[in-house]
């Protein structure tokens, strides 16, 4: 239809072209009294009396939901001779057209899809609205600066309210390959399980490509029979791509035949999310070996190197090239993660506690790492007491760090003049000592700043470390803890946060991008008041135990280290005083 014709149906707005078309006809259009950009949905011009009441119970659904992860309703006119929505414009497209451009999406993309897509489920279902329509047409995308893709679910066209009794009327209508089990045969009975099935219907197609049950248009019973009768095929990804266990589950759980075996509880389904981004986080840095080996070691994209040490790497390659491209060959080998299934699976075994719906989004943002302070002092294992060198002085990169005399290292931070943590101040932060503590002093609130030290430190065995401090000031949202099973070279480490206000989180920081294991999650075994409050981290045997104030908080597979390094975090403007510092490990 050309532009011309539609100006006298859509007073005030200019149409601009067609986006698409389903059950309506979406155009874009600008407001000529504002100037934004919007998108118009109308039906044909023979539209009857049932279609115009979907689509009023469309418009006020909209309009009286507001949520960041649901297209928003600008403007209603159903008494128009075309009648029409006026909505905000997703520039992005929808997720058919990123499945038709990729095929697959991968495993982080769809985790990050499926938790905006339960965030959106919640909010209609807490207003007794159930959707009836999930699918990829109906899942909206734009990309965010930081370039990831926020998803909306919109139209609501042929959804119900929970409360009426009569709806026949929305199932001509189905999408059949995303319908649940109980909208052929009990439709009278749809509610919130509903949209739960449709949207693992959506998970297993943008995993895999495809849908498990594809509809023929000859056979419609035979579809039917299928998604009633027959189990789900198992979700087969493209090749090298990891599944992660908990999602498996997820899906199964999703698309289970009857409603009310089905997972359809948005607190467990996130708590399923949870674990699959935890798992997938510990495989991004792991690839599958023949070995049969538990020892896994981190490899790095981009490793962030001190310029002391690439320097010294250079004078290497040019004195001994052949020794150094053997020696790089070798580390290259030992350096690949294994990927055992099993290992990932026993996440699922793990007592990981839910995360708190308060979010602390101002604490995770500070991975700046290009401006971060790292305070390293190497020491030589020369004896059984910690010897100083000085931190211009080269380290023999064999080094295995600070001794553990009788096995363990503890430090009261009351031997200012012996001790290995290094003291200074800049125009970022400051490092001191002062009555018995050791005190990091953060002065711009976009950095990080860690003093990190080397410990002879077996990671095949059993070991734990532990701090006590206390945050001064008046940052309550500011994060401190320990970093552990570090690499300084590479700027690698594990992250065991706490901030005063009373959460915890636990992560990998990696070159200082972020990678969250366990999200901001709000504890009570936290002391208010800025007192004091002590982290320890323990490892038996393949399990690492995270404890606050004596209290076990996680419990998490271990599934190997950076390396050796372990040592105390500061985030932003804030200040921190450690008591002590306790490292043990097994001799």
């Amino acid at each position: 239809m050309a532009t011309s014709i539609f100006k006298e149906y859509f007073k005030g707005y200019e149409i601009l072209g067609e986006i698409g078309r389903g059950n309506a006809r979406v155009l874009k259009a600008r407001n000529l009294v504002g100037g934004n950009l919007v998108a118009i949905k109308h039906f044909a011009f023979n539209t009857d009396a049932d279609t115009l009441r979907r689509f009023q119970r469309e418009s006020e659904i909209m309009k009286s939901i507001q949520h960041d992860h649901i297209v928003k309703i600008v403007d209603v006119h159903l008494d128009a001779e075309l009648p029409y929505l006026v909505m905000q414009l997703i520039e992005g497209g929808d997720v058919r057209r990123l499945l038709k451009e990729r095929g697959t999406l991968e495993v982080d993309t769809v985790i990050q899809l499926a938790q905006h897509m339960t965030d959106a489920l919640d909010a209609i279902h807490a207003n007794g609205v159930v959707h009836r329509d999930i699918k990829p047409e109906n899942i909206m995308y734009r990309r965010l600066p930081n370039g990831e893709l926020h998803f909306l679910l919109t139209d609501f066209g042929i959804a119900k309210l929970r409360e009426q009794t009569n709806t026949v009327t929305g199932s001509s209508m189905l999408t059949y390959e995303y319908a649940s089990p109980e909208q052929f045969s009990h439709a009278k009975k749809v509610s919130t399980p509903t949209d739960y099935y449709s949207l693992g219907i959506v998970l297993y197609e943008c995993l895999t490509g495809s849908v498990p049950f594809a509809y023929n248009d000859e056979d419609l019973l035979w579809h039917i029979n299928r998604v009633i009768e027959c189990p789900m095929p198992e979700p087969v990804l493209p090749a090298g791509r990891y599944l992660p266990p908990s999602l498996l589950q997820l899906l199964h759980g999703l698309t289970a035949k009857q409603a009310v075996h089905r997972l359809s509880e948005s607190a467990q389904v996130k708590q399923l999310l949870q674990l699959a981004a935890i798992e997938n986080a510990q495989a991004r840095f792991r690839q599958p070996t023949a070995g049969k080996t538990k020892k896994v070691t981190q490899v790095f994209t981009k490793p962030l190197v001190p310029k002391a040490v690439a320097n010294k790497k250079k004078e290497i390659v040019f004195t001994i090239l052949g020794v150094f491209l053997f020696s790089a060959f070798m580390m290259g080998m030992w350096a690949v993660f294994p990927h055992q299934q099993s290992a990932a699976a026993e996440v699922n075994e793990a007592a990981v506690l839910p995360v708190d719906s308060v979010a602390v989004e101002q604490v995770a943002r500070k991975s700046n790492t290009a401006n971060n302070k790292s305070l390293v002092t190497p020491v030589a294992n020369t004896g059984p007491e910690p010897v100083m060198i000085p931190a211009d002085e080269p380290v023999a990169q064999e080094d295995a760090g600070v001794s553990l005399p009788n096995g363990t290292y503890y430090d009261d931070f009351s031997g200012e003049a012996e001790s290995i943590w290094d003291i200074g101040k800049d125009e970022n932060s400051e490092f001191k000592f002062s009555h018995g503590k050791y005190i990091i002093k953060g002065l711009t609130d976009s950095l990080t700043y860690h003093a990190t030290v080397k410990f002879d430190l077996d990671l095949e065995k059993n070991f734990s470390i532990s701090a006590s401090a206390t945050q001064w000031g008046n940052e309550p949202d500011e994060a401190y803890g320990l970093n552990f099973c570090g690499n300084t070279d590479s700027d690698a480490y594990f992250v065991y946060y706490i901030t005063a206000s009373g959460y915890y989180a636990i992560g990998a920081m990696t070159n200082g991008d972020w990678h969250p294991i366990i999200n901001w999650t709000h504890t009570a075994n936290i002391h208010p008041n800025n007192e004091l409050n002590t982290l320890s981290i323990e490892k038996k045997n393949n399990s690492l135990f995270f404890y606050i104030n004596d209290k076990v908080e996680n419990v998490l597979p271990f599934t190997g280290g950076y390396g050796n390094c372990f040592g105390l975090r500061v985030d932003g403007a804030q200040t921190v005083a450690f008591d002590k510092l306790v490292v043990k490990g097994t001799r």
